[in-house]
């Protein structure tokens, strides 16, 4: 199954209303699987579904088909992304069910074909479907495949482009493209509580608003040297007044060489004291190979300040190479694939304590993470839980 939503920011209802629908459902699942409540739900995919010349009037459709069993007890509606639908409810609604299935079917009698018809509508019986469910979710939230794009229309950076966008940088307000991540700790019980936010700049968003036509990651050179300004970009917007107020502990991707920049001495300047030692600096395993000397003199100033140092997207493949101790850094990010179900189990457990596993959108990775005593997780399927006391209080 392929990886679900990258940025999921349930506290930021105003950047991504999505996000906090997705960390409603995730919760109210696993609350029903843990209690033992009963409930009713059903999956209604239709971003499989519309053609584009009629999608508007077959969402607004499909929406008053479905208001019928939003009046059944407990009743709640999740938009998903790509205007997939979540019901959940509690009781018999058999009438109100059959009734909006028949209707959302016909409606979709001339889109579909044999391969998608199967998925447009799915019911679940909770706590029995929790894993069945999960799944579902993880599934409607990975991205879709793109269309490959012909070389012919799509560019690699070259010299002139960087030049260009590097100046628009200058002045450009690069808060729009600020993207966080929760990365949360699993606790006993079962629920996902956030121990710090990943804080980064989206690249290939800024680099289509600037350079449109063009790709920024084809030329390695170019691309690191776009993040480097990218960086200086970041720890400005982070050392303003407003964003050190009211901040938590994050992490933030850099260039080993931007550690050594002005504008990291002014963000360490600038650094609240109930931060001070809350920081986590994510550097790439390319970058740190790149110049050792460098990273060696970044790591061992950056510790003197109390940053913890963390490796990130290392893949299967690249366990073998990189070991904490060994490279002296204090967290790896281990990008969760298939492929870790098929290595050496002593090779994660040497760092487990300190491993995030990122990208877990699936319940298999989950499993997976638990079954090597990983305490730390990223992704979809490990949303930290606000308001379940909440919720268990409602019924």
């Amino acid at each position: 199954m392929s990886s679900a939503i990258r940025h999921l920011e349930p506290e930021s209802q105003e950047a991504d209303p999505s996000r906090t629908e997705i960390a409603r459902l995730v919760t109210l699942v696993r609350d029903c699987q843990r209690a033992g409540i009963a409930r009713q739900a059903c999956m209604i995919r239709l971003s499989a579904q519309c053609h584009d010349h009629k999608l508007p009037l077959q969402v607004r459709l499909a929406r008053e088909a479905v208001e019928p069993l939003t009046k059944a007890d407990r009743a709640q509606l999740f938009d998903l992304p790509g205007r997939d639908m979540v019901l959940i409810w509690r009781g018999p609604a058999d009438t109100a069910l059959a009734s909006a299935r028949t209707a959302i079917e016909h409606l979709f009698d001339d889109d579909r074909d044999a391969s998608a018809s199967s998925g447009l509508w799915t019911e679940f019986h909770l706590p029995e479907d929790t894993d069945r469910l999960l799944s579902a979710i993880a599934e409607t939230l990975a991205p879709k495949k793109a269309t490959p794009v012909p070389p012919a229309e799509t560019n690699a950076l070259n010299t002139h482009v960087l030049a260009a966008m590097e100046t628009a940088l200058v002045r450009a307000d690069v808060a729009p493209f600020a993207r966080r991540r929760d990365i949360c700790r699993r606790l006993p019980d079962g629920t996902f509580q956030r121990c710090w936010e990943k804080r980064f700049l989206s690249v290939e968003e800024i680099t289509q608003s600037l350079a449109p036509g063009h790709a920024a990651r084809f030329d390695p050179w170019l691309f690191q040297r776009l993040t480097r300004t990218l960086d200086r970009r970041m720890l400005v917007l982070l050392s303003s007044a407003g964003e050190m107020r009211d901040a938590g502990p994050f992490a933030i991707n850099l260039n080993v060489a931007s550690i050594l920049a002005p504008e990291f001495l002014r963000l360490d300047e600038s650094l609240p004291g109930h931060l001070r030692g809350h920081v986590v600096l994510d550097l790439a395993p390319a970058d740190i190979l790149s110049d050792p000397a460098a990273f060696v003199f970044a790591r061992d100033f950056a510790r003197s300040r109390g940053y913890r140092l963390m490796l990130r997207n290392v893949t299967a493949d690249l366990l073998a190479v990189f070991q904490l101790g060994r490279i002296g850094l204090d967290l790896m990010e281990l990008r969760w694939s298939d492929t870790l179900g098929r290595i050496d189990r002593d090779m994660v457990l040497t760092d487990a304590r300190n491993i995030v596993l990122s990208h877990a959108d699936t319940p298999d990775a989950i499993a997976w993470g638990l079954a090597h005593d990983i305490p730390l997780y990223q992704g979809a399927m490990a949303l930290p839980d606000r308001s379940r006391a909440a919720r268990l209080a409602a019924g």
